[in-house]
């Protein structure tokens, strides 16, 4: 499985998103661009985040084509897209944390 870590964080920033009531269920998207490798990964379609699990999350190209995963991913992925694209100060850097 590609990208360990990065899906591993957007599972666990998923839930903390719910527990700090900034968003609910199946909402919200978040994702992650690993510009060296080219590789976004971002969470899937309409599964609750505490139901998520690191291999859920789906690998994509900067144009959409799944590299990894068996679930759909998110209807936003044109969106975080194209920041990704249009931001090449967007890199993943920093571990982060929600209070």
């Amino acid at each position: 499985m590609q990208m360990v870590e990065e899906r591993a964080l957007l599972v666990e920033f998923g839930k903390k998103m719910v527990n700090s009531h900034l968003t609910k269920g199946t909402g919200g998207n978040i994702s992650i661009y690993n510009r060296d490798k080219n590789i976004l990964a971002i969470t899937p379609s309409g599964i609750d985040y505490f139901e998520t699990k690191p291999e859920d999350i789906v690998l994509l190209d900067p144009n959409g084509k799944v590299i990894e995963s068996s679930r759909k991913a998110s209807s936003e992925f044109m969106m975080h897209s194209i920041f990704y694209k249009n931001r090449k100060d967007t890199r993943y850097r920093c571990r982060c944390t929600l209070s």
